[in-house]
């Protein structure tokens, strides 16, 4: 059965508990540093040792809402009363975050999870009883926004200001609400009522006035009114049958995600992006950025498309994962296969997409790139703004007087084959694990080319000395060599000195 709402008070109830939360320093530095954990993860909470747990039973208030909200442990009304002031306790019960108990009204428990997310507040459906059995799983629940997908999606949303931010199955309003802080005005969109509860809330709770809740399918209730960014991050697990509605992604995981896409011409403003983390997959006859660019249609000339890979797996790993996850046996496994096949799915990929509308009449750009473990947000932004403005008329124009630098973790890797009782370099492999996880095949004088790339020689005399070097024929046009450098930069093997360039080269 569904766990019970929060009920949308009194303004006074919520900046009463508001007000408390900041006082007490509940923020997920201080939570984290007391259960002795890297970062808040609801399944890391919901299986923490009875050890680390420990380290939050003394009394004090932080401790007690502590271990009610987050922990979803029993509290006594003896220490609530003790350590939590009394319109505290009232405002808590009033907007239905806490209840005592059935079978002893001497405790509290609570009714939903609430934590911190980036100073800000947030309640979700709770992922544990108070009596530590698990949650019994309902089609809507509202999952909480401490998992390690969720955050990757926060991370990878800009923060720069904008007019009109959407999200759009929202859930619990966590992008629409972090968003609020940077945006003009900004909407929550989900398809189900217990959402839309949900998100109303945390907008109460946190005091935010520029955020507009509502529910209906994606775009829907927002009718023909465009945004200048759009955020998702819709249910996307491919599912042999359907499941529950935050699971649910379709029969190959990307059913909502190519409904958004194809709401872009709609609803996106020149000019502005959306970003989904989301699921893609590459098939035998195109790559899942290829296929969004189908999706846009007779639009795709409008739309740069971006995809930020941060995992693959290949589609039989995924086929055997899903069976160990769900305990199903060889038979589930025998049925993903076959399903997937159907499909022509090769791999599976997680990321961000992203998909610009152009502002003015220019070619578009597809790409792709995979994420490092190191790669931030001031490194995608970097590379769907050179991208940009390297479609632009011109763009390269001046562009052999700037002096190019490797990148410090560049690498090439030659692969040695035996031939005729001689051990002779045959295949060469350029790779880089920064700003992006990068490879290519190259030719060898290649390597001896980019090693003239240190800052001190223009795109014009590296050309030359390649000529005189016999690297390149000597009729090899200055704009074509121009156009393969800009390829490296783009790529993240080269920076130049006089533009900005992402942050471990600077």
């Amino acid at each position: 059965m569904p766990l019970p709402l929060p009920i949308l008070g009194e303004r006074s109830q919520f900046e009463c508990l508001r007000h408390f939360l900041d006082k007490v320093g509940y923020r997920d530095g201080e939570l984290c540093r007391r259960l002795g954990l890297d970062s808040l993860d609801y399944l890391e909470l919901a299986t923490l040792p009875e050890a680390r747990v420990a380290g939050v039973r003394d009394s004090g208030p932080f401790n007690a809402i502590t271990r009610l909200f987050l922990l979803g442990r029993f509290v006594d009304e003896g220490e609530m009363d003790a350590v939590v002031p009394s319109d505290v306790r009232a405002a808590s019960e009033a907007l239905g975050l806490v209840a005592r108990t059935a079978r002893d009204p001497a405790r509290y428990a609570s009714t939903v999870a609430l934590y911190p997310v980036e100073d800000l507040y947030f309640v979700s459906d709770r992922w544990i009883n108070p009596d530590l059995s698990p949650i019994e799983s309902f089609p809507d629940v509202v999952y909480p926004a401490l998992t390690k997908s969720t955050k990757e999606f926060l991370r990878f949303l800009p923060r720069d200001h904008c007019q009109d931010f959407l999200e759009v199955c929202a859930g619990s309003g966590i992008a629409a609400i972090v968003a609020s802080q940077s945006s003009s005005q900004s909407w929550s969109a989900d398809i189900t009522a217990r959402s839309t509860q949900f998100a109303k809330f945390n907008v109460a709770l946190n005091g935010l006035s520029n955020v507009t809740v509502v529910e209906g399918d994606l775009y829907e209730p927002l009718g023909a009114k465009a945004f200048d960014r759009i955020a998702a991050h819709p249910p996307y697990m491919p599912v042999l049958q359907p499941a529950e509605i935050y699971y649910d992604g379709g029969e190959d995981g990307e059913r909502l995600t190519r409904r958004i896409v194809e709401g872009l011409l709609l609803n996106l403003r020149p000019g502005g992006r959306l970003y989904c983390r989301t699921l893609g997959t590459d098939r035998a006859e195109h790559s899942f950025e290829r296929r969004v660019r189908k999706w846009l249609g007779q639009a795709e000339a409008e739309f740069d498309v971006a995809f930020f890979v941060s995992k693959n797996i290949e589609a039989s790993r995924f086929a055997t994962d899903s069976a160990l996850r769900k305990c199903t046996g060889p038979n589930e496994v025998s049925r993903w296969l076959t399903h997937l096949a159907r499909l022509g799915i090769k791999e599976m990929l997680t990321g961000m997409l992203v998909v610009q509308r152009r502002e003015s009449s220019r070619p578009v750009f597809t790409i792709r790139r995979s994420l490092a473990p190191t790669t931030s947000l001031e490194e995608t932004e970097w590379l769907l703004r050179w991208q940009t403005e390297m479609m632009n008329p011109g763009a390269l124009r001046g562009f052999e007087e700037f002096s190019p630098v490797a990148a410090p973790t560049l690498q090439i890797t030659a692969r040695h084959r035996l031939e005729s009782g001689q051990v002779t370099a045959s295949d060469f492999t350029l790779t880089s694990s920064f700003p992006f996880l990068m490879d290519c095949r190259i030719e060898p004088w290649m390597g001896s080319l980019l090693a003239l790339c240190d800052g001190t020689r223009t795109i014009r005399r590296i050309h030359e000395e390649s000529i005189a070097s016999q690297w390149i024929r000597p009729d090899t046009p200055i704009d074509e060599f121009v156009e393969w450098m800009q390829t490296m930069i783009s790529g993240g093997f080269l920076t130049l000195t006089e533009t900005p360039k992402p942050r471990a080269a600077q």
